[in-house]
């Protein structure tokens, strides 16, 4: 006869870092021959882990094929799950060893058109000599990228925009600065000297969003900025996730976009961009610190965190 106790101890599952690890390498590394040779373990040894693991969850996470594996239904969720798994794991091992004063390891962080312009170049700097053996993983994008990266456990914090319609439920957010969204142009425009939106209508616009993103708001504020004062949408020809990529673009053709106005004051696209001085704008967001809540930053994160939102503050502060 189980007893009652008996049954949830058999029915416990018992997953093992070991195995998420060999998991995680075969998923990125698209076979389990390339993921032995990373591991510098036996491909017998991870064909057995895997099997252990699929046997765990009472599922097939790969589907083999003579070109390598994909994922299941079931692989993709867990690849995910491990890999915030692990990434703990990891950070836990770092602050661990950063509390002990020794400062090495990682720190992954995001940042979006203002802080990027305002801040990095300067505080890496100083960031790179006081921590020489902590690396630096940063990644641009645009802030519902940054969140989602942030929840998933891929980035330890980000600089991005915040708007009244961001979910920020499960996150920390300290807000630093008022954004300053405006339309950017090639200099010599034909549309240059607008000042009205309305003006604009007729232009080709490019628009950026995050891939596979489904809600309303999502549409993009570029949308929202024609519709909330009664234009018809405006004509997005393409849309496009990197500001290097949108910023030439915009320099190089007759297309127009919505964009920090440090842009057109500031970095590499400076002398050929230029802003069109329109009455109307953009609703207010905010540039804002954001992690998750529920989990500390660990030491070195927390610096480089306090360091770059201190500068973007001085940065904007009036004068």
């Amino acid at each position: 006869m189980i007893t009652s106790t008996d049954h949830n101890e058999s029915s416990s599952m018992s997953l093992t870092l070991s195995q998420l690890r060999v998991f995680v390498a075969v998923a990125q590394r698209g076979s389990v021959r390339a993921a032995s040779r990373a591991l510098g373990v036996a491909q017998s040894g991870v064909t057995q882990q895997l099997q252990n693991l699929e046997a765990e969850l009472g599922g097939a996470l790969l589907t083999r094929t003579n070109r390598g594996v994909t994922l299941t239904v079931l692989g993709q969720r867990l690849l995910v799950r491990a890999a915030s798994i692990l990434g703990e794991c990891e950070r836990a091992s770092e602050e661990a060893q950063q509390l002990r004063g020794d400062y090495a390891g990682e720190v992954a962080f995001g940042l979006t058109t203002d802080p990027l312009m305002d801040a990095l170049v300067p505080v890496l700097g100083q960031y790179s000599t006081r921590f020489e053996r902590v690396a630096l993983r940063l990644r641009t994008g645009t802030s519902r990228m940054m969140i989602s990266w942030i929840r998933e456990g891929t980035l330890d914090f980000a600089l991005a925009l915040v708007s009244d319609q961001t979910d920020t439920t499960d996150l920390s957010v300290t807000e630093l600065y008022p954004s300053d969204p405006v339309v950017v142009c090639r200099r010599d425009h034909p549309k240059a000297g607008a000042r009205s939106l309305r003006a604009l209508t007729h232009c080709d616009w490019l628009a950026t969003r995050s891939p596979n993103i489904a809600d309303a708001f999502a549409s993009s504020r570029l949308t929202t900025f024609f519709t909330d004062h009664g234009l018809p949408p405006p004509r997005i020809v393409a849309t496009v996730e990197g500001l290097f990529e949108t910023l030439h673009w915009v320099s190089e053709t007759d297309c127009l976009a919505l964009e920090s106005s440090v842009v057109a004051t500031r970095g590499p696209f400076a002398g050929r961009l230029t802003r069109i001085k329109i009455a109307e704008r953009p609703a207010a967001q905010q540039v804002c610190l954001l992690q998750r809540a529920a989990v500390p930053l660990t030491p070195a994160a927390q610096e480089l965190a306090t360091m770059l939102a201190s500068y973007a503050r001085a940065g904007r502060a009036p004068r």
